[in-house]
């Protein structure tokens, strides 16, 4: 046998890895050899030293991070950005292995399909008792409702994944199967790309299978379920939303396959069909690819509480106007208790025995089986047959005697409820972890997609580690470590990315809620801005004040945090007169409203909703952009722990936190489609900066002050507008009220005064969608109007004037309130038009449903 060379660096990183060792390695024999297939990888292993390595595996999670790749963990806190983990050194699997692999995973699919086809059709498996009817009965993916529905083509069962492992044997084991929406083949595919691009070196001298051909076949799938054929279908993704955990992936999966990304508020059901609600009415949808559990997506008539699905959504598939897959009904075949009786049901399907082992299984409901579960269980591990139920897995050996008598207590109440299986240890993978390998229990979990004549299977699939050495643990919820996998082939693979024959007369849609969010990214990103700018001068205004009751300087200042107020909405705040109040106190007060994350109105509260408007269409974003999204995010999180005593510090995160958003609309300005998407987006923008504008200048320009105070509030308010330069070079002449207005009121040159934004805003509500006829132009665009036509009729000299008695302008005031209040009417109109989720719907009936009782 060939053990490591003590003189090299493999030896280093491998000490430790072979002590009390009782598990096949993946990688290594019990002698300490290396595979021969796991050679050359090694060998480009050491061309790296370990200072580089570690650099990578830094590197990788950086640029994961960067691209906004996470798994959400409900109570996590790191909330709905956990960061993805993934190993620098991949999985291997040799050529000769993974045909035994494929072979065994079409003839498990083969057979699953079968079986789903059978339990919602004649039910002979129940019938000839090859599997116990209570079995089927008990289990809530059981859905009585989805009887004799059946989709279009040969395959009922669309997508399937299962975990496999090695077991002591030597072999492939099945652990478990996924069949009611399987997740990770989008993670399988960031894997690769991140790990490609992170650490090309190990790729030197390899030839593994690509993986894009996968989902070639998975978009053929689809089309060969459309509904009567259709060539060009609609195909929506299905997501509950951007706090579920794979949420991810949903959106990775649209954009890279075109899919529109969609929650069940998008759809509706109308006349027997499902449709999308868009910015430009109701577009008919085809194919839904869920993401949503099958008992969540149709509150009509399965779970009533679910505020996930589409009501009606069974009546279309009845009626054969929209396909789903998976099909709704199938996580039946995730029951646990099925393992017991898969034998059996391979003979009955195919006369043969499965290419795969199964973990020995023993359903409960049956006396004999249930006796030796309770006489061995200190050896098994006992499960539900339902995960959905919320018992996890219980191994008999870690339980106390009391634990032991209530499980058992339980089990003997409701015996058909549960399984035993035997506690199986499983095969280590290398993990490079805290600079050297360490053994970690390893599962791979393997993708099929139906096609004709049976099942297509990606070469590869998502590898998953335990996230500490001896643990059993590999999922994600527990902290897994992901590996890129790699089939070795002997033939050089050129399958493109992606083929799809795209209808180029077809328009993307663009659903109304991705339409509001987007609208409301534009809004919270500009009220950032200029909040912050505003704030950032007032701070730098008490900071060199010195005094917060200082005669001239004081009223400059009270008009200014009275300023900070109004654009906050955060009364009463600094309106409430405090002659005691200290600077100090002031600054405590500023600290709340930029780093108080429960304070509505703050930085940190706006920015998290600027967030989570940007994680609801995280699909439209580049990875440029999303490395942006994540230093804010990272600002945030260091302005929400900044404490008062800090706040000299908030300067420097202010500016971070403005530059990533400059960086992040400019980025917008270059890169994104000119559709509705941007249309809603820019109205957003404008909308926002107009409104808080004019909140600006109706506090700071209505009154009048002498002249000294009046030219310190000009210069803060230039200054934080950005237009102090620009004044100089137009006007040439010290601080006044009338070029003041001019400029940011009426001068088209100046691209943020009134009049040229709302000609902006006026070009944008001109090209939104009609969905009738002129409709939305009295609605919509006559308030653009309106208050065009107001600013253009503006005259100066009337809005300068003060009444004396009051030293107040009130044109000017009312000018800035009608103009306010139009501004605000424009975006309830907006969102009654285009946005609104509560459209009647029409909950239809069960026409010749009948129930096999």
């Amino acid at each position: 046998m060939e053990s490591t060379n003590p003189n090299t660096p493999l030896q280093t990183w491998t000490r430790g890895y072979f002590a009390n060792r009782t598990q096949l390695d993946e990688c290594f024999g019990f002698e300490g050899e290396v595979k021969e297939h796991w050679k050359r990888l090694l060998h480009n292993i050491e061309q790296l030293d370990l200072q580089e390595l570690k650099s990578r595996q830094q590197e990788l999670l950086k640029l994961l991070k960067e691209n906004g790749v996470t798994y959400n963990v409900y109570g996590d806190t790191d909330g709905l950005n956990r960061p993805w983990l993934l190993d620098t050194m991949p999985l291997l699997i040799p050529a000769a292995e993974w045909r035994i692999t494929e072979r065994g995973m079409k003839q498990r699919a083969y057979v699953l399909n079968k079986v789903l086809e059978d339990l919602y059709g004649e039910r002979k498996l129940l019938k000839e008792r090859i599997i116990p009817p209570e079995l089927i009965y008990a289990h809530s993916g059981f859905l009585r409702p989805c009887d004799k529905i059946k989709l279009p083509g040969a395959n009922q069962l669309i997508l399937y994944a299962a975990d496999l492992s090695r077991g002591p044997d030597g072999k492939v084991w099945v652990l478990k199967d996924r069949t009611q929406a399987p997740s990770g083949m989008g993670y399988a595919l960031e894997n690769r790309s991140a790990l490609n691009r992170v650490v090309p070196e190990l790729f030197r001298n390899h030839q593994t299978t690509k993986l894009g051909g996968f989902f070639n076949n998975m978009m053929q799938a689809f089309l060969d379920i459309a509904p009567q054929g259709k060539e060009q279908p609609r195909i929506v993704l299905l997501t509950p939303g951007p706090r579920n955990e794979t949420y991810f992936e949903h959106a990775f999966l649209a954009s890279y396959m075109g899919f529109t990304l969609a929650q069940g508020e998008d759809l509706v059901v109308r006349n027997g069909f499902v449709w999308i609600k868009t910015v430009e009415g109701l577009e008919k949808v085809d194919i839904i690819l869920r993401r949503v559990d099958d008992n969540y997506c149709d509150p009509l008539e399965l779970r009533e509480d679910s505020h996930l699905g589409i009501p009606g959504l069974l009546e279309a598939i009845r009626k054969g106007n929209v396909s789903i897959a998976n099909p709704l009904g199938s996580s039946i075949l995730e029951n646990t208790g099925l393992m017991a009786f898969m034998h059996n049901v391979f003979k009955y399907f195919l006369n043969e025995d499965p290419v795969f082992k199964m973990v020995a299984t023993w359903w409960c409901g049956q006396p004999k089986e249930m006796g030796f579960v309770i006489d061995n269980i200190d050896k098994l591990v006992i499960k539900k047959i339902d995960r959905t139920t919320g018992s996890g897995t219980v191994i008999g050996s870690q339980l106390s005697k009391q634990q032991k008598d209530d499980l058992i207590r339980r089990m003997k109440a409701q015996p058909y409820l549960y399984v035993g299986q035997e506690e199986v240890g499983f095969s280590t993978s290398p993990v490079f972890t805290k600079g050297k390998l360490e053994p970690r229990y390893t599962v791979l979990r393997t993708f099929l997609v139906a096609a004709k004549g049976g099942y297509d299977i990606m070469p590869g699939g998502l590898t998953r580690c335990s996230p500490e050495k001896g643990s059993f643990l590999v999922s994600n919820q527990d902290g897994g470590i992901a590996k890129d996998t790699w089939v070795e082939t002997s033939v050089k693979s050129n399958t493109p990315s992606l083929l799809h024959h795209s209808d180029l007369k077809r328009k993307a849609v663009l659903p109304s809620r991705a339409a509001e969010n987007l609208f409301w990214v534009g809004r919270y990103a500009q009220r950032v801005v200029r909040t912050s700018r505003f704030i950032r001068i007032v701070l730098r205004n008490l900071g060199q004040s010195g005094s917060a009751s200082n005669g001239q300087e004081s009223e400059a200042q009270n008009a200014l945090l009275h300023t900070i107020t109004h654009i906050t909405g955060t009364y009463p705040g600094f309106l409430e007169e405090d002659e005691a109040a200290t600077v100090e106190d002031r600054l405590n007060d500023i600290h709340k409203l930029i780093c108080d994350q429960n304070q509505h109105g703050s930085i940190v509260f706006t920015v998290n909703n600027l967030l989570k408007a940007m994680y609801a269409v995280r699909d439209r974003w580049s990875i440029d952009n999303w490395r942006i999204i994540d230093d804010m995010e990272d600002t945030k999180r260091k302005l929400a722990v900044l404490e008062p005593q800090g706040i000299r510090h908030v300067f420097t995160f202010l500016d971070q936190l403005n530059g990533s958003l400059l960086s992040f609309l400019e980025m917008n300005r270059q890169s994104m489609y000119r559709g509705e998407g941007w249309l809603m987006y820019r109205i957003g923008q404008l909308i926002e900066e107009i409104s808080l504008e004019l909140t600006q200048y109706r506090a700071l320009l209505t009154f009048q002050y002498e002249e000294h105070i009046e030219f310190q509030i000009l210069e803060a308010l230039l200054v934080s507008n950005q237009n102090l330069s620009n004044y100089r070079s137009v006007y040439r002449t010290y601080f006044d009220i009338a070029p003041a207005i001019d400029l940011l009121f009426l001068n088209k040159q100046n691209p943020i005064s009134i009049l040229s934004q709302l000609e902006q805003l006026l070009k944008f509500v001109e090209q939104l969608p009609q969905k009738e006829k002129g409709a939305h132009d009295s609605e919509i665009s006559n308030i653009v109007f309106e208050c065009y036509s107001l600013v253009r009729l503006i005259n100066v000299e009337a809005l300068m004037a003060v009444d004396k008695e009051l030293e107040f302008r009130l044109e000017l005031d009312r000018v800035c309130e009608v103009l306010s209040s139009k501004i605000s009417l424009l975006s309830v109109k907006l969102t009654a038009w285009y946005f609104s989720h509560s459209t009647y719907q029409y909950q239809g009936t069960k026409d010749n449903f009948k129930l096999e009782v």
